[in-house]
């Protein structure tokens, strides 16, 4: 887990693949929460004091780094197949 997201492919056949586009590295994460102080609040009273609060995180990732899925070759030999598909396709209507 971490930033980003990830890439993803599914070819014709229903072959899948799919990689984590996250940095491998450490990263900074930062926000703000807020909300009411109060615990209970009477139906009909006002809203009870207000907060808001900053945080922030540095995740240091511990250990070797896991080896990535690369899915840029099943990316390709679909797009080749794709192409080909096309070419004999305009040969037939020829």
């Amino acid at each position: 887990m971490g930033p980003g997201g990830e890439d993803a492919i599914t070819t014709s056949e229903g072959v899948r693949c799919s990689q984590s586009i996250n940095s491998s590295g450490g990263y900074l994460d930062f926000g703000v929460a807020g909300g009411d102080l109060s615990n209970y609040s009477v139906p009909g009273s006002s809203p009870g004091q207000q907060s808001a609060i900053g945080y922030a995180r540095i995740i240091v990732p511990l250990g070797p780094s896991p080896k990535r899925l690369d899915c840029a070759r099943l990316y390709d030999l679909e797009i080749a197949r794709l192409k080909a598909e096309i070419e004999m396709l305009k040969v037939g209507l020829e």
